[in-house]
């Protein structure tokens, strides 16, 4: 129904309407217009007969004379033809009809107007009355030409643009669903690349010169530069994590070795293990670009298996509890449901997904906060959630906070370095999850939708509830 309404809607459809439209509108009027010169000229040509046969008439001066004629012409006069009716001033009606009104000058009448019980009259006559000798003479001429015309030209209107708007229906309507299924090619490659499938592009027959094929070749080309620019800028910044991360590593070995075979006074002592904690800050950041630019390239796409989200996200909770507790944190695992959740993935990267989630909770709520981790279905999809009751983030900065190395805190004082949030999408993306973020009301809901991915074995489990 909806592909229908799309070709209804369509612009060429509607193009072929409109000239379709216009098409029989001017062909319509000319006919109408060669209809009426047509009968015009045919009605003229009545009125100089009319004129002609009562000045016959008029031109015997004897009234019995007048009145003997019109009998015989009566008598031999056909009245689907030519209808004569005299009306004296004495005497009875000379006529080959049994009654007609009177007229003045010329006018057209109808078969009603001569006598419903009239048999063999025409529909429509061109009638003429005159004062003629001692009396009044009308005479009518059939118009059955003039009609017979029209039928003839409405014969033609019909049966030549009947066909006309027929073929051109369905020539616009191909038309339209060739422009729709091209043009929706263009739309699905767009918002795949919107999506971030830079490799996505649109069809291209070679044999075509049109104007979507120039759109189309547009697009691929732009998509083409844009996969190449953002390939370049993953490339600069893997290669700089990758050429960094070794020297920051000796910084670290060497301060490391300072602080163990060196005698440092109170602060020199402070100002080392500060720097230490920098440096592990600052390779910890490399290492985790490198492995961004890792998923991102889909490098780890063949260590996919099917993994129970369940195990994974009952492994976290279990290795997180502690420090949680130690923190002041309440940390909460909820599952709906006994069968496996099973998902094609690599186990190690869900892990560290879902680890990000929840040390960013630890990281960015105040203590006492509560930090619970979901897991049910949706029909064919496995929700898996973190949600916590701390500040939250701004809707405007959804978007956002899944760029690499962006921070609500634009002093860049705090912990972290930006990239956690960047991780968890590109994992999410890697693993063809969706991910959304929601205001928790207090607190912010990270929602993953992940595929059901076919179970190996059918073993199932127990508890539908597990608290952490």
């Amino acid at each position: 129904m909806k592909r229908r309404i799309g070709v209804i809607r369509s612009t060429p459809l509607r193009l072929t309407m409109v000239f379709l439209g216009i098409f029989v509108f001017s062909s319509a009027a000319s006919f109408a217009t060669a209809y009426l010169v047509l009968r015009e000229n045919y009605d003229e040509v009545l009125k100089d007969e009319l004129k002609q046969t009562i000045e016959t008439y008029d031109a015997i001066k004897d009234q019995a004379e007048l009145i003997d004629r019109l009998k015989a012409d009566v008598k031999i006069t056909d009245a689907e033809l030519t209808i004569l009716y005299y009306r004296p001033d004495r005497g009875p009606v000379i006529a080959n009809v049994k009654a007609l009104p009177s007229i003045k000058g010329t006018s057209v009448i109808d078969a009603t107007a001569i006598g419903e019980d009239q048999e063999d009259v025409a529909d429509s006559y061109l009638a003429r009355g005159e004062r003629v000798g001692h009396g009044e003479l009308l005479v009518a001429k059939t118009r059955k030409q003039v009609i017979e015309m029209g039928q003839i030209i409405l014969s033609v209107v019909l049966i030549g643009l009947l066909p006309t708007i027929l073929l051109s229906s369905a020539a616009g309507v191909f038309a339209a669903r060739d422009a729709r299924r091209r043009i929706g090619a263009i739309q699905k490659t767009l918002g795949e690349l919107t999506d971030g499938q830079l490799s996505s592009r649109v069809p291209v027959a070679t044999n075509d010169r049109d104007d979507l094929t120039a759109i189309s070749t547009a697009v691929n080309t732009m998509a083409a530069s844009q996969e190449a620019l953002i390939a370049a800028m993953r490339q600069v910044s893997a290669d700089i994590a990758h050429d960094l991360k070794t020297p920051i590593q000796r910084v670290a070995v060497i301060l490391d070795d300072i602080a163990r075979k060196t005698t440092l006074s109170k602060g020199q002592d402070d100002l080392l293990a500060q720097a230490l904690a920098e440096t592990d800050r600052i390779a910890n950041t490399f290492q985790a670009l490198l492995q961004l630019a890792q998923i991102e390239g889909g490098a780890v796409r063949d260590r996919f298996k099917p993994t129970d989200l369940r195990e994974v996200a009952a492994d976290v909770v279990d290795f997180l509890e502690a420090d949680a507790d130690d923190k002041g944190y309440h940390l909460e695992f909820t599952v709906s449901g006994g069968t496996p959740f099973l998902v094609d993935g690599d186990r190690h990267l869900l892990t560290q997904m879902l680890a990000n989630l929840i040390e960013n909770g630890l990281r960015h709520t105040p203590a006492g906060s509560a930090i619970r981790v979901g897991l049910s279905r949706d029909g064919p999809r496995i929700l898996l959630s973190v949600a916590d009751n701390g500040p939250g983030i701004p809707p405007q900065e959804h978007e956002n906070v899944l760029r690499r190395l962006y921070r609500l805190e634009q002093s860049r004082t705090s912990e972290g370095n930006g990239l956690g949030l960047s991780l968890v999408a590109a994992i999410c993306k890697l693993h063809g999850a969706k991910l959304t973020l929601h205001d928790n009301a207090p607190g912010l809901k990270v929602c993953m939708a992940f595929a059901q991915a076919v179970a190996g074995s059918p073993d199932q489990h127990g508890g539908a509830h597990q608290s952490a």
